[in-house]
């Protein structure tokens, strides 16, 4: 799927803090996106790029031929951050031996939640390690250690660089594609790739490779995780599509509450209470189911109350912004008299006391609710969610983006290539749509920017507009509701321009 990549900041495509008057003649198309895959680069100095002029190593060579390949797209994890590449997610660490990872990969791995780990390691066992010969037992240990803390990861291992300077090399190799060959026959997702066979002008010292050995490495990795997917041993791991609230805080919203893949409808009562109906195809279409009253709320201010995935069950909980900012969660097991609920309690200090300038998104894809701040000059700040406060805490990701407003009620965030990550689109003034479609954003992968708003929009008025995925496709629908509680919903069927939307008309009335 061709992109423009937006590597640096949306004002390279905006002006810093502009309000979008960009024009189109036609709107765009939103393409369905390739599988995308969480993919840990892990390893020493080489998987940190020492020696490259970006220090990002074979990981900017893997991650720009993904972007336009559409057998799957490469999103980089890991705890660590290294390189001037366009994510710069890692899991590397320099001067290491094997056994260094040993007990410290279970939590590495937890914590990413990779589908695909690129292992790449060993050079410094047998460059100054007393035990040469066991090295490749040793990596065959980390493997397994992999695999065991997360059930239906794809481990491929990289051999060691043929020309590489110790001796041994390749013994070890040997060694490794052996036991890699044997973990697959028995059932381990596993794949075993040959290192690039570079020669001297493509090495920089008897260990590390230059910009070409580097690229070469890349398409190497690249190819591995290609064949991984063809083969259907490499594979997006399911997760939860409710981490994104609808947007807007009247009193209807949009929420995925019993984890079916559609948005129901829940309405957030003048007393506080919370009522849901459970969206069976809307009116005309298999109606709507009352669960009646779920909740008897914990505030009568609905601007504080949101509904978001925090635990990636797929189901959305009940979220409360304080008046002080602070965020506390109650988790959805059904609701009142259908499960009931578990308190996960104060998850967050909080970043600001005005909740309308809090959006729960997930900017991540891993199914878990993020914290988006989105600030009154435009720009967007997000923290991801690794448990929250006391549990795991949080991972900052910075300022994402400069913004495509400065009033944060035309924000909406929502997936609308269906690969799982919350893209940040804006209502403008004529009621267009403009959206820019989530590779990690400003740092981390950027953006991809279609040539024109995604749809050109049935009103003005941007606070009737919602987005949420009403026919559980993977891609956000577009969501009109008016003064008087009903509500006609526009089916995503590729945007305006290739495919357009299909119009349900009126899906649900007011109650």
């Amino acid at each position: 799927m061709p992109q423009t990549i937006t590597t640096l900041a949306m004002a390279a495509a905006l002006g810093a803090g502009a309000t979008i008057t960009t024009a189109a003649p036609a709107a765009a198309a939103v393409n369905p996106a390739p599988p995308v895959l969480r993919v840990m680069p892990l390893g020493d100095s080489i998987t940190d790029g020492y020696q490259s002029s970006t220090n990002s190593g074979y990981r900017l060579q893997l991650w720009q031929r993904s972007q336009t390949h559409n057998g799957f797209r490469a999103d980089l994890v890991g705890s660590r951050q290294s390189g001037s590449g366009p994510d710069s997610d890692n899991e590397a660490h320099g001067a290491t031996m094997i056994n260094d990872f040993r007990g410290k990969v279970t939590d590495w791995v937890r914590g990413a939640e990779p589908d695909v780990v690129l292992l790449h390691h060993g050079i410094n066992d047998l460059d100054r390690g007393t035990d040469k010969t066991n090295a490749p037992a040793r990596l065959a240990a980390v493997t397994d250690e992999i695999l065991a803390a997360r059930p239906g990861v794809t481990v491929v291992v990289m051999g060691l660089i043929p020309i590489s300077g110790p001796p041994g090399v390749p013994a070890f190799n040997t060694a490794v594609r052996q036991w890699v060959s044997a973990k697959a026959q028995a059932g381990a997702k596993v794949r075993y790739v040959d290192a690039p066979g570079l020669v001297r002008g493509e090495m920089v010292d008897g260990l590390h490779p230059n910009d070409a050995g580097y690229r070469k490495m890349g398409d190497a990795f690249f190819e591995g995780i290609d064949r991984s997917v063809a083969d259907g041993t490499a594979v997006r791991t399911h997760r939860g599509r409710a981490g994104t609230e609808s947007g807007g805080a009247d009193r209807l919203r949009w929420a995925d509450w019993d984890g079916d893949g559609r948005a129901d409808r829940v309405l957030v009562q003048d007393n506080g209470t919370v009522r849901v109906l459970l969206n069976r195809g809307g009116n005309g279409r298999g109606g709507w189911e009352d669960l009646g009253q779920i909740a008897t709320g914990m505030t009568t201010d609905r601007t504080r109350v949101r509904f978001a995935d925090w635990d990636g069950d797929g189901r959305a909980d009940y979220v409360l912004i304080s008046e002080t900012g602070s965020v506390s969660v109650y988790l959805n097991r059904g609701g009142d008299g259908h499960g009931g609920w578990d308190l996960a309690d104060k998850v967050a200090s909080g970043l600001t006391r005005d909740a309308g300038q809090v959006r729960f998104v997930d900017f991540d894809g891993d199914g878990r609710t993020d914290y988006a701040w989105v600030r009154p000059d435009g720009p967007v700040t997000v923290y991801l969610n690794k448990g929250g406060d006391g549990r795991g805490g949080w991972q900052d990701r910075g300022t994402i983006a400069t913004g495509g407003t400065t009033d944060p009620t035309r924000v909406r965030w929502t997936d609308f290539d269906g690969d799982g990550y919350a893209d940040y689109s804006a209502v403008r003034a004529d009621g267009a749509v403009d959206t820019y479609l989530n590779r990690g954003g400003d740092y981390h992968g950027g953006w991809s920017v279609p040539a024109g708003p995604v749809t050109a929009g049935t009103t003005t008025e941007h606070q009737q507009v919602a987005f949420a995925d009403f026919d559980g496709d993977g891609h956000s629908d577009y969501i009109r509701t008016v003064a008087d509680g009903s509500s006609t919903v526009r089916v995503w069927n590729g945007g305006d321009g290739a495919g357009g939307w299909t119009d349900l008309g009126t899906a649900s009335t007011a109650g």
